[in-house]
């Protein structure tokens, strides 16, 4: 991960900042992570993505300055991460995971898990490097990722 990086809680006034990062990102990148070719967020999901209304709900993101670069959501033991374009594949999305089963994990929740398109390869190897069991879903184009949590 690059140093001039700032992970941080999401929180309400970054609403802006994330619909242009969901617009900004290629139309592969949005399929992957929201499994249709939405150009932003509606104003629903943009609000649950940036009011955590419930203590097992969390929103990380990352930023280069003022850019957010990647966001990671935690709804009720769902789990979902999308990095940007140009910054996939030098370890953000390990480190975005790996806070958002740290949430989990203070939340007391039982298990972590998502779905993932079975055309992702790269979250998938994401997935099973965090140690997330993968399993056939009913719909053939999607896998479920699952990780139970340790609790102290």
């Amino acid at each position: 991960m690059r140093p001039e990086l700032v992970i941080r809680p999401l929180a309400p006034q970054d609403a802006e900042e994330v619909q242009d990062f969901v617009r900004k990102l290629s139309p592969r990148s949005r399929r992957e992570r929201y499994f249709s070719a939405i150009r932003e967020l509606t104003p629903r999901q943009l609000e649950r993505t940036t009011r955590a209304s419930d203590p097992r709900d969390a929103s990380f993101a990352a930023f280069e300055g003022d850019a957010l670069v990647a966001l990671a959501e935690c709804a009720r033991c769902e789990v979902a991460v999308v990095v940007a374009d140009a910054w996939q594949g030098c370890g953000l999305g390990r480190e975005l995971m790996q806070r958002l089963v740290g949430h989990g994990q203070r939340a007391s929740l039982p298990l972590v898990h998502g779905l993932v398109r079975e055309g992702n390869r790269a979250m998938l190897r994401l997935a099973a490097s965090c140690g997330f069991r993968a399993a056939r879903h009913a719909d053939p184009d999607l896998v479920h990722v699952e990780l139970a949590l340790a609790h102290a």
